[in-house]
């Protein structure tokens, strides 16, 4: 019996996905087949060089800052990252070049921008799969490949659980990181959500905090102009820093106070809360789409409504929590696949 994993998207929160590949092999359970979409194929990559642990001690020694380098934040065509280091690093150090080298069958999902169709990789570069299937809409600039734009896989589809099968599995678990975002999980937790959100835009404040400082000598940032950037360096433009001024958005007056109805009024969201917000939304609805038409036979949900899309710095507490969403359903998981 073949068993394949499916690794859903979720950016930061996708380092559980190294939790519950390591809960499920403690429980003695072989992994034959493994497909990822987005931070899911970044994982999955990873996994099925044999390189995990190594991906997972990197991961987990990440401050915020060291999160903020990687990232490159500045303003390219397409997105507010480039992720160039990220992608260097799984290249140098936790993946083979092509899928043909891997140790496991692995197949990344990435999306046609122009056609809205999706696109599976199971051969050639392992990284070029993984950027195009990583490029989250208006965070990562899209990939051109083979005359086409691609971005996120999450997009049509967050959890792959056909391209397991299509790697010939016979049972499929899979690993969705998107359930604390379902409408009635928002409307039941505002405040988590609106804190989560939150996480993400703070973030990027402290982004354009930073970036003001690198380019003033005196080390007291002043308000940023073209003459004080230098964009050959750096890939940083006005523009930038004028996006990510928004995330200091001004609440309106009232917006503290209880409304008509006795429910108080949510912040007004800066553009990064709005992008944040919406793919949540976006991932969970279309998650919840396909699970329905494709079900798994397992299905793993780790609870992460506490984790922001940018908190890569919290591996450690991420690995933690995929490993517990093992543990609560491990008598199912026996039963599913007959270890009882």
């Amino acid at each position: 019996m073949k068993i394949g994993l499916a690794l859903g998207c979720g950016a930061a929160r996708g380092w559980a996905h190294i939790g519950v590949i390591q809960a499920l092999e403690e429980m003695g359970i072989e992994i034959d087949v493994v497909s990822g979409c987005s931070i899911g194929s970044y994982v999955g990559a990873a996994y099925a060089s044999g390189k995990l642990p190594a991906l997972s001690e990197w991961v987990e020694s990440l401050t915020d800052w060291q999160v903020f380098a990687l990232m490159g934040v500045g303003f390219y065509k397409g997105g507010l990252v480039s992720g160039l280091k990220v992608f260097k690093a799984l290249q140098d150090n936790f993946s083979f070049e092509t899928f043909e080298e891997l140790n496991k069958p692995f197949a990344a999902v990435a999306t046609d921008l122009y056609s809205g169709r999706e696109v599976n990789f199971m051969s050639g570069s392992v990284i070029e799969a993984v950027k195009a299937s990583c490029a989250i809409p208006g965070l990562f600039p899209p990939l051109l490949f083979e005359n086409r734009w691609l971005v996120d896989g999450g997009v049509v589809n967050p959890v792959p659980v056909n391209m397991c099968r299509l790697l010939g599995a016979d049972v499929v678990i899979a690993v969705n990181l998107s359930a604390d975002f379902r409408p009635q999980s928002l409307v039941a937790n505002p405040i988590d959500h609106g804190n989560n959100q939150k996480k993400t835009s703070d973030f990027f404040k402290r982004s354009q905090q930073q970036i003001q400082q690198w380019f003033h000598k005196d080390g007291d940032p002043p308000k940023p102009t073209a003459q004080n950037l230098n964009t050959d360096q750096e890939c940083l433009t006005k523009e930038c820093l004028e996006i990510l001024e928004s995330a200091n958005v001004e609440q309106p007056k009232g917006a503290d106070i209880l409304s008509a109805d006795h429910i108080a009024v949510p912040p007004a969201p800066s553009i990064i809360n709005a992008m944040s917000g919406s793919l949540d939304i976006l991932s969970a609805r279309v998650t919840r789409s396909r699970l329905a038409g494709d079900p798994p036979d397992i299905l793993i949900e780790p609870q992460l409504r506490d984790f922001g899309m940018m908190e890569f710095y919290r591996a450690k507490e991420l690995i933690e929590h995929g490993r517990a969403s093992v543990h609560r359903i491990s008598d199912q998981i026996k039963y599913q696949l007959g270890t009882d």
